[in-house]
């Protein structure tokens, strides 16, 4: 797998992000698409790139603080998951990021996945609270 900044690819992660948030999780459309998918946004778009090229996941970040870096829409289809891609681009996010001055990364994580973030080494930081009709808990990780 390789991992690739995707601010000219940003269509093929708005489509990743459909099929696993709006289909398979049933997300309303008009809350998956934001503001922070806009050029101006300060966001970065990554997609992650099987071996032979084909787009099987995506997640976005931006820095919320001066050394903070707030990652969201992380994502991987289905038929990709549980098989390390998952880890393997939360490694990239933390080099990525310790390389421009992030001391910490932080995100709202599904409470499903929060046993796969904490394997990761995150920590829960926050009560339950609803994201579109999800519970999340706020979790971060010192770089």
């Amino acid at each position: 797998m390789r991992i690739v900044c995707a601010q000219d690819r940003i269509a093929d992660c708005i489509d990743i992000r459909r099929r696993v948030f709006v289909i398979e999780q049933g997300v309303p459309w008009e809350l998956e698409v934001d503001g922070m998918d806009e050029p101006e946004s300060g966001c970065t778009h990554f997609l992650m790139l099987d071996d032979s090229g084909k787009p099987i996941g995506t997640f976005r970040a931006y820095f919320e603080s001066a050394d903070t870096v707030h990652l969201q829409r992380f994502c991987i289809l289905k038929e990709f998951r549980g098989l390390g891609f998952g880890r393997e681009a939360l490694r990239f996010v933390e080099e990525h990021y310790k390389e421009k001055g992030a001391a910490r990364i932080t995100f709202g994580a599904q409470c499903s996945a929060i046993p796969f973030y904490e394997k990761c080494g995150y920590t829960c930081v926050s009560d339950v609270f609803p994201d579109a009709g999800i519970p999340h808990r706020t979790m971060e990780k010192g770089l």
